[in-house]
Formats: C-alpha cells, structure tokens, sequence
C-alpha cells in the first residue's frame, strides 16, 4: 500500500506554509524558510562519494551533516562516514559568526579536516549567499571561491532553502557542489522525532522492493469528475473506471497503485506578499516527506503561462522503492493557487507513460463568473 506521507502533503499543503521567519545573517529571502528545512548536496569535492547537507531550525540555530557510504574495495577499503555539527550563530551580525557548536556522531583525529571543512562552509556559502543579494528566480553569479581553487559559477534557485544555492561548477564546467535532496521535517511521525535530515543516505543504485504490476483495462469507462472548492473555483479531471473515488478531489488506482488528489491553496490575506504564493507551493511540493527523498537530480520543471508542471521521482528508504511525483500548479487572478498531485510506482508508470500523462494533461482549473 502507499505510504501516507505522499498524500498527506495535499492535505496539508497550506497549512505548511509557515509565517515568514528570518533566515541566513545578512540575507532577505524571496521564499522564506521554515523551520526544518534542509537540503544535500552530493559534493564532487572528495574523492570518494559524499554529501553535505545543511538544516535551518530558527535564525540562530543551524545543523551540517557530511555523510560518505562505506567503500567496498579489497585494495582500499573505506568505512561509513556520518559527522554533524550544530551551531548557534550571533542573530545581530550580517555575516555567519557562530556562539556555540556541537558534534554529533562518532568522529576521530582523522575527522579533523571534514569538521574545519563543514565550518568553512557555513562561513562560505553565507558569505556567497549574502553577495547574491535578491534571488526571486534563478540567478547565475561567478565569484572567486578559494575552497574550490579560485573562481567558480553558482546557481541560485529561490526553491533550494538556506542558501537558495542550486550548484557550483569550476569555469570548465565540473560539477562541484550539486543539490540531490530538500526537505520539510516534521514535528513527529507516530510521537517519534523526524530523523529524515540524519538517514540520509544518498540514493541507491539497485531497488530491492519487489516490482509492481497494472494491468491496464483500455475498454474502462472515462468520465469527466469536477470538484468546486468554496464556490469560487472549478476543478477536473478524467479518469477511467479503474480508479476508486474516496472524495471529491481524492482518488486511488487499483490497490493503491497510484494516487490523485487535487484543490486549491487560498491564501490568507495576513501572509506573505500574493507574488511569492505559487512560488512557496511548489518549493513544498518539491520536497522530501519523512524518510523519502525527492531526487532533484531527475527533476523536470516546465511551466506555460501561469500553470507550472513539475516531475520528480522520490525514494522511498524504509521500503526501498520508487515513486513518481506529479505536481501542477497553477495561479489565479485572485492570488489563490490551484494544485494537482499524482503519485505512481516508477514502475508502473514507467511501462504506462501515455496513460498517465493523459490523467496530468486532463486537469483543468476556471474561476466562477
């Protein structure tokens, strides 16, 4: 069966839009972060495989986490590496300047150069943040950055917390610094802390999740369902007889093969500014749920006029399984913003593509006269 978290992000999607908070010292942020928010970066500055990730508590209070799987060779045999900092920083400065520190994790005398590295970072990646300035869209920068050799060219993104810092490259054009994950933790899942920023574990090659099968019924009924959300605005969606109704925006395939829910974010007139709404959705939609792990490495963003269409496949860990995510969104004149998400086993989707992409394409959205 599905697991909660994919669809427990519809029903909560406005409710997870926090009041505005403060973010990096020094920084004003287009899409304020919230309070548990991270994001990894696979991190081509080691030689072996590794990421390093970062977490926003408050204003003052940050976690970095630098994770490398063991090294299963006979010559060179590396052990699992997991290191993370927390630190505690002057609100008052414009700049990262650190009141407190402390480790976690089991670390050695060997660890030192990965612990002055992960401090450097916090420094650098404020410091390149703050010299961004404004990052409404994506922004393209080249600054001199002595950790990586000289100078370098970074990609802001406003829907990467933090740092909005999508990737480094080196003036030839490697890859440095490449963001793989973001995330919203939770407050708790069955009265446990989240510990989503902690186990990650980078994505693996093989799946051991057993493969799942939909057997497609092309004589299945289609019919046309439409949900009107506080008088205001029209939904639909076609879809076939193979699919369960559970409410008027809320569907399953099969046995729970696949999921679709729709509805419309209507923002209250005391929060942030109408232009960054739409934008603030789609970063939560983008986002890892607990313990799964949206892989920004094959994200697909394509946007037409005010609809955004977004794809992005999601790791299960617990389960060791592939999902494939669907969301669109789309904004109205009122400010408002309409949302649909499809959630489908890669599997299953990837051997029906046509047949899913026509219960995407068929979603429609009109404001009533």
């Amino acid at each position: 069966m599905m697991k909660k978290p994919f669809f427990a992000a519809a029903a909560a999607a406005a409710a997870l839009l926090v009041q505005p908070v403060a973010a990096l010292p020094g920084t004003t942020q287009y899409i304020p972060d919230a309070s548990g928010e991270y994001v990894f970066y696979r991190d081509a500055s080691f030689e072996r495989e590794s990421y390093t990730g970062f977490v926003y508590y408050d204003e003052s209070t940050y976690g970095v986490r630098y994770y490398a799987p063991a090294v299963q060779d006979k010559k060179a045999p590396q052990a699992e590496k997991d290191i993370q900092l927390y630190f505690t920083v002057d609100t008052l400065q414009d700049h990262f300047e650190p009141t407190g520190e402390r480790i976690a994790g089991t670390v050695t005398p060997d660890d030192t150069d990965v612990i002055n590295y992960l401090h450097d970072m916090m420094y650098e990646l404020t410091a390149r943040r703050v010299k961004a300035g404004t990052v409404a869209s994506q922004v393209t920068q080249t600054q001199d950055f002595q950790q990586f050799g000289g100078e370098v060219t970074l990609l802001f993104n406003p829907l990467v917390p933090i740092f909005n810092l999508e990737c480094i490259k080196s003036l030839d054009g490697k890859t440095i610094l490449q963001v793989v994950t973001t995330g919203l933790l939770s407050g708790a899942q069955n009265e446990q802390a989240d510990t989503s920023f902690t186990d990650f574990k980078g994505f693996p090659q093989k799946l051991t999740d057993k493969e799942h099968v939909f057997k497609r019924n092309k004589k299945a009924a289609v019919a046309t369902y439409t949900y009107s959300k506080d008088e205001l605005f029209t939904q639909t969606v076609q879809l076939d007889s193979q699919w369960t109704q559970y409410a008027d925006n809320f569907f399953f395939l099969g046995k729970h093969d696949a999921l679709v829910t729709f509805d419309v974010a209507v923002q209250a007139s005391d929060t942030t500014d109408k232009q960054d709404y739409a934008s603030r959705l789609l970063r939560r939609f983008l986002q890892s749920n607990p313990n799964s792990y949206a892989n920004w490495m094959e994200l697909s963003l394509q946007k037409v006029g005010n609809r955004t269409i977004a794809t992005l496949p999601v790791y299960v860990q617990s389960s060791n399984t592939r999902m494939q995510l669907f969301r669109v969104i789309e904004e109205q004149k009122d400010g408002s913003v309409a949302f649909f998400l499809m959630t489908v086993y890669d599997s299953i989707y990837q051997k029906n593509k046509a047949y899913f992409d026509a219960v995407v394409g068929s979603y429609t959205v009109a404001a009533k006269e």
